[in-house]
């Protein structure tokens, strides 16, 4: 091929002296015979014919001299002074240049062909990042597919835009197969290193497929959150399985405890909601686990506890309530004519008109729509024609102030109860926090007996009876006691005096304690817990020195909980997304309320110091020197207190596994659940993150992703 060129080039150069010696001859004839001699222009290379079609695949030009062209399929120069573009065309009518051409082509055609590595890369994390996305916000694989498309068409100047292919089934398998084991791979790296974890569980259908899924809670070296933060919780495992007796579930608990590699003498706590086939005591899952694991400790949800201690207490009142409401909220559910009759009540007590579904929310905030508009609901119903049944039962209830003496006990105690619900299902709740939350509700609740105290507006209403009927109006009272009587012993019943013991020993681990850091609490904790290779005499020395450290730590000049926020935003160089992970019900819900602080169970003021927080903090200035304490702390904040999170886990498969997603199959949630649970990165940081994890990309890459299903096929 180089000879060729060679002969090519020693041929083409003899021809061009031929025919620069013939365009002399003929000039120097035509010179003799007319009267003006006209100086022929010298011919440079022109920029415009590299644009040009025919030229510009092997058209080059010369910087270092203008007359001169190079052809980047002969690898020749040549000239183009006498002729200009007269030359190109004759040096691309060669034959040399026409075989030449042939092998040039194929060249281009494999180099156009092959994409640099860090393209490819950039590509990988761009279809991975998509997914991503989709998964995190509820888009379907079709949405996902036209998506791609649509970016593809929008930016075809960009190579990786234009270099997508992200379809149905690939996004599928990057789900299932790259980015939801990741992350659940991430979550159980940083559970080994934790050592002791609890397992949560709680089951719910879709249709006729029973669900299970299975979080653990453990903790890490920074705060509480539910992907990646120090008493972690995080969803492990999500399995379909028909059967729901102790014995199934147990197995079920096992096998995901075995196909994780974790060490059963590691686990700490159960965590359930407080059915028989839970806890009960003689066949349940938690006497199953009881019977190999003494150490066990029983993870009751104490947010359950408090409901259901509401629920049973209704019993005692002299009016359904619950009841009452319903049959309201199914009066107007249904029907625009109903709405517009009620309007015209609110206009008559100059009352704006608003609208509510009572029963969409807990009963204490159904509780208090109800008494805000009051009136008008109350007009409404004592003059309009319902069903004789509906009409005893509302004429009954508004006709006389016993209902809104009700209404008005149960607001002002549900507000307590509600408000220590919450904190429970705070996902930065832990067990050093539980003592302080419920004893301090049954204390409110004792004091309330003692004063009988029922609220101001109930005492109001109390007083007008006692006028009326005086026998009515301390029925009221007895029953508005008997009712906060149950409440207390329901709660007692689960929160008894060994129970009560334990949590607040763990309590004094509370950095706001008053007994923070006191030896002798300590040393309780130690006793109580019994871990195995603890050393007591080595706990003591480094307990002084987490003592001096905090000591320390308080005499700076600067606050310590922009101490701690510093520590925590320097473990990672992103913002977490909450839309999604914090606060579920903004997925569905979307009435304004403006309950305040009340309801928000993330709430976090700018203040207030996490004791999880704070210990990551802490054991963080000597991480090396501390390893007894730490196994202490990792022990107290792997138990939970509430069900809460797993509770959470099906509000998130409501939103992404709705009707118009029907054709989701249990593997498909499982993974989907998995990225959207296990993971806080906004999108934007996805793709950057990807970029720096090469084993991922390539298995995103290469057909690695597939197998998995292929091998099931086959299996």
């Amino acid at each position: 091929m180089n000879d060729l060129l060679e002969d090519a080039n020693i041929s083409e150069n003899e021809v061009e002296e031929e025919e620069r010696a013939t365009t002399t001859n003929a000039t120097q004839k035509t010179s003799t015979t007319t009267f003006q001699i006209h100086k022929k222009k010298k011919g440079v290379f022109r920029k415009e014919w590299l644009s040009m079609k025919e030229y510009s695949k092997w058209l080059q030009e010369v910087k270092s001299d203008s007359t001169q062209a190079r052809c980047k399929a002969c690898l020749k120069t040549f000239s183009v002074y006498y002729d200009g573009k007269t030359a190109l065309d004759k040096h691309m009518d060669r034959h040399a240049h026409k075989t030449c051409m042939k092998t040039f082509e194929k060249a281009t055609l494999i180099t156009a062909l092959q994409v640099p590595a860090s393209e490819l890369d950039k590509i990988s994390a761009a279809e991975s990042v998509l997914v991503y996305h989709g998964v995190k916000h509820g888009h379907s694989y079709r949405s996902q597919e036209c998506t791609t498309n649509l970016v593809k068409t929008l930016f075809q100047s960009s190579s990786v835009a234009k270099s997508l292919s992200c379809g149905k089934t690939k996004s599928r398998s990057i789900a299932c197969n790259v980015l939801g084991p990741y992350f659940v791979r991430k979550i159980i790296d940083e559970l080994l290193e934790a050592r002791f974890y609890s397992l949560s569980f709680d089951s719910s259908n879709k249709g006729n497929c029973k669900t299970y899924p299975f979080a653990v809670q453990f903790f890490s070296n920074v705060g509480v959150k539910r992907a990646c933060f120090c008493f972690h919780l995080g969803l492990i495992e999500f399995i379909e399985d028909p059967y729901e007796t102790a014995t199934d579930i147990f197995k079920n608990v096992r096998k995901v405890i075995n196909d994780y590699q974790l060490k059963l003498e590691n686990l700490t706590s159960i965590g359930a909601d407080n059915t028989n086939v839970n806890f009960g005591e003689h066949h349940s899952v938690f006497k199953i686990f009881k019977d190999e694991l003494p150490h066990l400790i029983k993870g009751n949800c104490y947010a359950h506890i408090l409901h259901n201690g509401v629920k049973h207490a209704h019993d005692v009142l002299p009016i359904d309530v619950e009841g009452v409401l319903c049959k309201i909220y199914s009066h107007f559910s249904k029907s625009a004519k109903r709405i517009e009759e009620l309007k015209e009540y609110y206009e008559f007590v100059q009352s704006e008109y608003r609208v509510s579904y009572v029963l969409r929310k807990t009963l204490l905030r159904s509780i208090t729509r109800l008494l805000e508009k009051y009136e008008p609901i109350k007009l409404y119903f004592l003059n309009q024609q319902t069903t004789i049944k509906n009409q005893r039962l509302f004429k009954s209830f508004f006709d006389t102030n016993d209902g809104l003496c009700v209404l008005n006990f149960l607001q002002n105690v549900l507000t307590e109860v509600h408000r220590a619900e919450l904190q429970l299902q705070r996902t930065y709740t832990t067990a050093v926090d539980l003592h302080r939350i419920i004893s301090g509700l049954i204390k409110k609740l004792q004091q309330r007996l003692r004063d009988k105290y029922f609220g101001n507006n109930t005492r109001a209403i109390l007083k007008q009876l006692e006028e009326i009927d005086g026998n009515k109006a301390e029925a009221l009272k007895q029953s508005f006691e008997s009712f906060i009587k149950i409440v207390i012993e329901y709660i007692e019943s689960y929160y008894d005096d060994e129970t009560k013991q334990f949590y607040e020993k763990l309590s004094f681990f509370n950095c706001q304690s008053i007994e923070f850091l006191a030896w002798e609490r300590v040393i309780d904790v130690v006793d109580l817990i019994q871990i195995n290779d603890l050393d007591k005499d080595e706990l003591y020395n480094e307990y002084c020195e987490i003592k001096f450290l905090y000591d320390n730590l308080i005499k700076t000049g600067i606050k310590l909980s922009d101490q701690i926020k510093l520590y925590i935003s320097s473990k990672k160089d992103y913002l977490p997304t909450s839309t999604i992970n914090d606060n579920p019900h903004n997925l569905f819900d979307n009435d304004e309320d403006e309950e305040g602080d009340l309801t928000h169970k993330n709430q976090n003021k700018d203040e207030h110091i996490r004791s999880d927080q704070f210990w990551s903090y802490l054991l963080s200035m000597s991480p090396n020197s501390t390893p007894n304490m730490k196994k202490i702390i990792s022990y107290i904040f792997s138990i939970p207190c509430a069900n809460a999170y797993v509770e959470t886990i099906f509000s998130h498969m409501k939103h992404l596994w709705s009707d118009y997603r029907s054709r989701m199959d249990i593997e498909l949630v499982d993974a989907e659940l998995k990225i959207r649970m296990n993971s806080d990165y906004p999108c934007a940081y996805v793709y950057k993150y990807l970029l720096s994890q090469p084993d991922l990309l390539k298995k995103i890459r290469t057909d690695e992703k597939y197998e998995q299903k292929k091998r099931r096929d086959i299996e």
